[in-house]
């Protein structure tokens, strides 16, 4: 227990420190809007996540939208094996569901993102189209006519992934959007050609607390560490190269 409570007190102490992205922004672009299109809790993270903070630390009026309600997840058979060795009752997939979008918000906090910059579509998760997907975009693209569109690139071998490229490459090319870019999700980086973010060692701190939001065991106070559990190779890789890599349409 004591234990327990020292580790909360070192999250509390995170959050209290975490660097300013205002006091760090290296331009100011206020005027600029991008918009992710994120497919799964910790996609935000494990792929976007630095280049996230890049776009924040410009100044960018940066918003995220959750497409899916990452529901699907086979971590939760995990999850609650470990839920049954200490005691605590399992999580139904409602509850489960619930923990991932906790961990998600708290990540993008972590990132910058302000809590009304954050969209939630609720789909079903691994059961997208990108005919649906489009539609989401074609209203953000109504409500922010400047915007810059940034979804998963339509190479990616995910389901959700790939859906939310195909649309976005979709409306390119009908000539309703001029801003995208495809982001290439981390274990995927050396299939496909891109370009790499640029990317600050100021980054990190952001980083490494949004990491925390993702690896926390702490199941009195519903934390679950679901998106380590989930995907942890994709953890580790982020760890080794926090980049964010991406291509443009049609290549």
């Amino acid at each position: 227990m004591l234990l327990k409570n020292k580790l909360m007190i070192v999250i509390v102490l995170l959050l209290c420190f975490l660097p300013n992205h205002a006091a760090l922004a290296e331009e100011i672009n206020e005027s600029k809007t991008v918009i992710f299109y994120v497919s799964h809790q910790d996609d935000e993270l494990l792929t976007m996540g630095s280049s996230i903070v890049h776009y924040v630390q410009r100044g960018y009026d940066v918003h995220l939208v959750l497409l899916t309600d990452g529901a699907s997840s086979k971590a939760i058979n995990t999850v609650n094996k470990r839920l049954n060795e200490e005691a605590f009752s399992p999580l139904t997939v409602n509850d489960f569901s619930r923990a991932r979008f906790r961990e998600f918000v708290e990540s993008a906090k972590a990132l910058g993102i302000k809590r009304r910059n954050m969209h939630f579509e609720y789909m079903r998760d691994g059961a997208t189209n990108a005919g649906e997907i489009e539609k989401v975009i074609r209203r953000f693209k109504a409500e922010f006519p400047a915007a810059e569109h940034t979804a998963f690139s339509y190479h990616d071998d995910h389901i959700d992934h790939r859906n939310s490229g195909l649309a976005l490459l979709n409306l390119y090319n009908l000539g309703m959007l001029s801003e995208t870019k495809f982001y290439i999700q981390n274990v995927e980086r050396h299939l496909w050609p891109g370009e790499y973010e640029d990317y600050h060692s100021s980054y990190d701190t952001f980083i490494e607390r949004a990491i925390l939001a993702y690896s926390l065991w702490d199941p009195a106070y519903k934390r679950y560490a679901i998106g380590n559990t989930s995907v942890s190779y994709d953890f580790k890789k982020l760890l080794e190269d926090p980049r964010g890599k991406y291509h443009y349409p049609n290549q």
